[in-house]
């Protein structure tokens, strides 16, 4: 299930321009430069290739992972990984995104030195910065940092140290603080090549001040339960938050996202969506049960079926054929046809799935009725039984976020049908706003608004963003106001009826595990964080314990000496903010 892929563009022509820190001195004579094959990429591509080649790195196999470490699909969901299961995009993003991006750094700084600074490239880049190994940190632990991206360089550094993740975050919050400063200072040239945020300076500024300002409460609160030091900067950022020039991210116009392209030649498109539509049949791996079943469940307050309006955004159908159980190919490809312990198993057979969406055994089902649950076609977690050739049934990417298509009925995927240009949510208005939530209900830190209305509006900003989906498939429905406002309200009652904070916090997290479908880091990070939201189905059969991080990359395991001997799902080689250890 490993998609490891090296992406690029062909407006990327710089992609042939790696070593943008090298002197390419082949002697020591400064004569005979071809003007029309510079030494060093312009910084307007390299950010282009930064963003493009990362966005689609961690917005793929990675992002799949963590999706399936909290039970929303099955990609990792047994955390059966090894050191191979991550070598080749370890090392493109070492060799690719990453080195590119201090290529970028090492220009600007040189620039500052010579007196002729670039402040909003050196900004950005700092921002990204952060935000990229924030992710490393996240998913590895310690990593290469200081002294990483010196292979090419006169020193010859080709077994750089791992630097300790708490130290790579205390130099990640002051790199955006020099951002915010150098966003406040004044552009000697117009930026271009940013595809996050693009437009005028003043936007770019405006724009990547909120997003640093929101990166950088994100990751104190990622730090906070393992030094509650931190704790008074988040209330000050909070209390400042209402101050013009100090505001977090608080619309969709603000968000930081990357957003794909329809282009297919090369292909950069969502890479979900691409294992989903660009091949002859879908080939995506397979969403939990647990998400499907509980956004079809009825709402508690009445409604339709399905009780979460976003479900036909998030999933597509392919199938409406019931399986036969009495047929031998069709139990043997039935979700759950080797086991006797899953909670969910195959929906139209399931008096589980059928007792909760429908309120009935699941042989007094209507053949219609059937029909619909057949296309929710996933795994139990943990599920370790073989893989039948299922692929042409199996739910498949939906609209939102990777713009596959709208579930206005089945239909069978594959054929490059949707557009692609999917988005990867990185740090969105409603997850601010769930990170404040958050520090409130959990650390007592003073919000200037009330957590409960935070709650709400979180909620009205990401169906909004799924609802602005629209636009990519001419099938589909908007989600009417009055479907959104149920569902909304439904989800405030269960806040209000909660007793304590942590109990209200809970649901609110619960809530952001549907919310944040697309950044599975962000779902990930607050499980280890928190320990919620709760009751997540326990895995069936894994054969390890709980991913509490990665295992390094065989290469650099071979290659450096320097590489810490940790194992993934020890409680002793959790990252360094974890003061969970989570194990089942």
């Amino acid at each position: 299930m490993n998609r490891i892929k090296k992406y690029g563009s062909g407006l990327l022509i710089t992609v042939l321009m790696l070593f943008t820190v090298s002197s390419c001195d082949l002697t020591e004579l400064d004569i005979n430069r071809d003007p029309n094959n510079p030494a060093q990429a312009s910084l307007s591509l390299l950010l282009t290739n930064v963003e493009l080649n990362a966005s689609s790195t961690f917005a793929g196999n990675l992002n799949d992972a963590t999706h399936g470490f909290v039970a929303i699909t099955d990609y990792f969901d047994s955390f059966n990984m090894t050191n191979s299961s991550w070598n080749g995009t370890w090392n493109y993003l070492y060799s690719n995104p990453l080195k590119d991006l201090d290529g970028i750094l090492k220009t600007t700084a040189q620039q500052r030195a010579d007196g002729a600074a670039n402040p909003y490239y050196e900004g950005i880049a700092k921002v990204l910065k952060a935000y990229y190994f924030s992710l490393m940190v996240d998913l590895w632990g310690d990593v290469p940092y200081s002294s990483a991206f010196q292979g090419d360089a006169k020193t010859q550094n080709l077994a750089p140290a791992f630097d300790g993740g708490a130290a790579v975050y205390s130099d990640l919050l002051t790199l955006l603080d020099e951002a915010l400063a150098h966003f406040n200072e004044t552009s000697p040239v117009n930026i271009s090549g940013d595809l996050i945020y693009g437009g005028s300076n003043t936007n770019i500024k405006n724009k990547w001040s909120r997003a640093a300002r929101s990166l950088k409460f994100k990751l104190l609160l990622q730090m906070s339960r393992a030094d509650a030091s931190v704790i008074p900067t988040l209330t000050t950022m909070e209390a400042a938050n209402t101050t013009p020039g100090e505001e977090f991210i608080s619309s969709a116009s603000d968000d930081f996202q990357f957003t794909f392209s329809t282009t297919n030649n090369p292909d950069d498109r969502h890479p979900t969506y691409s294992d989903g539509y660009a091949g002859g049949t879908a080939a995506y791996s397979y969403y939990g049960h647990q998400l499907m079943y509980e956004m079809l469940v009825p709402l508690t307050l009445g409604g339709t079926v399905p009780g979460d309006p976003r479900t036909y955004f998030y999933f597509k159908r392919q199938t409406s054929t019931v399986l036969n159980p009495d047929d031998p190919t069709d139990k043997n490809t039935m979700p759950c046809s080797q086991r006797t312990d899953c909670t969910y198993g195959y929906f139209p057979l399931s008096d589980y799935v059928a007792g909760g969406v429908y309120n009935k055994t699941a042989a007094t089902l209507t053949n219609s009725q059937k029909t619909f649950l057949a296309g929710y076609f996933g795994r139990d977690r943990s599920d370790p039984s073989g893989i039948p050739n299922d692929n042409p049934i199996r739910t498949t990417v939906g609209l939102y976020p990777a713009a596959g298509l709208y579930d206005d009925g089945p239909e069978a995927g594959g054929g490059n049908k949707g557009k692609g240009d999917g988005i990867f949510p990185m740090i969105t208005t409603w997850m601010t706003k769930i990170h404040r939530i958050e520090a409130a209900l959990a650390l007592g830190v003073a919000t200037t608004t009330t957590p409960r209305t935070l709650f709400q509006t979180a909620m009205q900003e990401q169906f909004a963003k799924v609802n602005s989906f629209v636009s990519k498939d001419p099938g589909a429905v908007a989600i009417s106001t009055a479907r959104r406002d149920a569902y909304i309200n439904d989800q405030l009652a269960k806040y209000d009826a909660a007793v304590s904070n942590t109990a209200k916090l809970n649901v609110v997290l619960k809530q952001a595990w549907f919310m944040n479908f697309g950044n599975g880091f962000e779902i990930y990070n607050t499980f280890r964080r928190t320990g919620m939201p709760t009751g997540l189905q326990t895995p069936l059969q894994p054969p390890r314990q709980f991913a509490l991080r990665l295992p390094y990359a065989q290469d650099e395991i071979n290659l450096n000496t320097n590489t810490p001997t940790v194992v993934f799902d020890s409680p002793a080689n959790a990252v360094f903010w974890d003061v969970l250890k989570f194990q089942f």
